[in-house]
């Protein structure tokens, strides 16, 4: 099987029924296909969508999307072949088209069409990927907050302005090592990524900084734990939760997670949510203990396990 790669532009039509198609092939619990598929329509209809149709023999055969690539490359959003054209193969054969057009993948959606898990799983692992997924988790609006010693020496109190060096450094030390780190990577240096994400909370980039909201807990004035937490359209988004590896365990992340869930409630948020990434059983733990419960997911994502090194989480195969 040949495949080319063509604008969207060329069969509009055809592109917004794929992408649709491609979305409903997907889509993991709690998903509304009717929140995802308009701005991923808005964004193909003004061009504003990296990627294409994919044409076999001048006939349509699948879409691919991909977000610009950060330092180990692309995110593929969308990756579809239509029925008739899905095969191992032609799955090996899109990849090999998207990496000229695109360079390289650094992560992968997963749920391939047509494909059964083990022939998805022997088309990425080929390649170098490891799976993982993500997962939603809302803090239900009837339930209250349940109360959480601080721990002995401890203090917690609502972040600062002036906190965002320190956050910074703590954010270095808590994601070195996770998958998460790379979601967001934009500097291959650890502390300018780090000093660059911070920068980006208190800016507004991911949404306004909630103040009441977020909170840090610290030990002799020092932070060891923080709780982030960012205004969204339809929701409170706990963006950041983060702890000093050498507190872990301690109770210091959970006194700052409950008091910030504390203020967001007392600020009148109903509605709060968190993503957490499949493995990471010492966060999904601290926020089940907290009331938290899964809303959406978990998703099927690969990443390139080849240039992406990560000790945690370990994600288990599909």
């Amino acid at each position: 099987m040949t495949l080319a790669l063509v604008p969207f532009a060329v069969d509009l039509p055809s592109a917004l029924s794929l992408a649709g198609d491609a979305l409903r092939s997907r889509i993991v619990p709690g998903e509304d296909l009717r929140d995802m598929l308009p701005p991923l329509e808005s964004a193909i209809r003004s061009a504003r969508a990296f990627g294409g149709l994919l044409r076999s023999d001048g006939e349509d055969a699948g879409i691919v999307l991909w977000e610009p690539a950060g330092p180990f490359g692309v995110s593929l959003r969308l990756l579809h072949l239509s029925p008739g054209n899905s095969s191992v193969e032609s799955y090996r054969a899109l990849l090999d088209l998207t990496e000229r057009a695109a360079g390289p993948i650094a992560f992968s959606t997963g749920l391939l069409a047509g494909l059964s898990a083990d022939e998805e799983s022997t088309v990425m692992r080929m390649r170098g990927f490891a799976p993982y997924g993500r997962s939603e988790m809302g803090f239900p609006p009837a339930a209250s907050v349940p109360p959480v010693p601080v721990p002995t020496g401890a203090e917690v109190r609502a972040v600062r302005l002036s906190d965002e060096p320190e956050l910074a450094r703590l954010h270095e030390r808590a994601y070195r090592d996770h998958l998460d780190r790379y979601f967001s990577i934009q500097d291959l240096d650890p502390v300018r990524d780090a000093d660059r994400q911070v920068r980006d909370y208190f800016a507004g980039a991911e949404g306004e900084l909630l103040i009441p909201g977020s909170t840090v807990t610290t030990v002799g004035g020092g932070i060891v734990a923080a709780t982030l937490a960012v205004r969204r359209t339809a929701h409170a988004l706990i963006i950041d939760v983060m702890a000093d590896p050498t507190v872990q365990g301690n109770g210091f992340g959970r006194s700052s997670l409950s008091s910030a869930l504390r203020a967001l409630r007392g600020r009148g948020e109903n509605a709060i949510v968190l993503n957490v990434t499949e493995g990471n059983d010492r966060a999904i733990r601290l926020y089940t203990r907290l009331g938290f419960v899964r809303t959406i997911g978990p998703s099927s994502e690969w990443y390139d396990a080849r240039r992406i090194s990560v000790e945690v989480p370990r994600p288990s195969s599909p």
